[in-house]
């Protein structure tokens, strides 16, 4: 799903039913999913910079979410030095490291087999 793809930025919560003796029983979480986890990353971080969504974000309340991408214009403004895109890059390593150590075991494996 996109919430485990790390692709959402959670928003919030709301009461959505709601009974008179009880209070609240049913409540709804509200993200704002984005194409990928660079995607949200850029999102989070970026916002913050433009005058339009500054200075929280701008993701609005949980009853109605801003989930608007960037304008191009307002992507060009984007000051990329200062965002930490580490998760993303970590990501990255994890995969590359787990796709080399099962080649280096098919390799070995394979080598081990063809001599037996």
């Amino acid at each position: 799903t996109a919430l485990n793809a790390k692709r959402c930025h959670a928003v919030g919560d709301y009461c959505v039913t709601k009974w008179a003796l009880l209070g609240c029983v049913q409540r709804a979480r509200v993200s704002c999913c984005f194409n990928s986890m660079l995607g949200r990353i850029i999102q989070e971080q970026g916002r913050p910079q433009l005058q339009k969504f500054a200075p929280d974000g701008g993701w609005g309340p949980p009853t109605a979410p801003n989930c608007v991408g960037f304008k191009p214009e307002e992507f060009q403004m984007l000051d990329f030095s200062k965002m930490d895109l580490s998760e993303f890059t970590n990501t990255i390593s994890t995969t590359v490291s787990m796709q080399v150590q099962q080649k280096m075991n098919d390799s070995v494996n394979k080598f081990f087999n063809n001599t037996q």
